[in-house]
């Protein structure tokens, strides 16, 4: 967060929509996830004015991994659109793929943590 008297920049990490009862596209296992939409903003007196890095994410539960998601995909289900998440539009290499989740307080975490720093879970 980069605040100077009455404006700031930030980043913000919102739930776009939580799939229950579903097949998880990575593991194969009957749970649920989570679309995430992390983005940064402007704002002033704490109200945001523009939005830009507008990234998509899964969730999931039960294997505990967060993967990038298509960007088009991610759009159509801001934009309120109900579609499938396959595999295909799912990329778990690079950073976001790495992060592994708290069992305890489900924050993401980098994988060469042994406690949590939220909750402090070892994990």
């Amino acid at each position: 967060m980069f605040f100077i008297g009455i404006f700031g920049v930030q980043s913000k990490m919102k739930t776009l929509r939580t799939e229950a009862g579903v097949i998880c596209p990575l593991c194969e296992t009957y749970d649920r996830f989570d679309v995430i939409q992390v983005y940064d903003y402007f704002h002033i007196f704490f109200i945001p004015l523009w939005k830009w890095n507008k990234r998509y994410f899964i969730q999931t539960r039960c294997c505990r991994s967060r993967c990038a998601l298509d960007s088009e995909l991610g759009a159509r289900i801001e934009a309120g659109e109900l579609v499938k998440i396959t595999r295909e539009h799912i990329d778990c290499t690079g950073p976001q793929g790495a992060a592994t989740l708290c069992p305890h307080c489900r924050q993401a975490l980098h994988p060469s943590f042994h406690y949590c720093p939220h909750c402090g879970t070892q994990l």
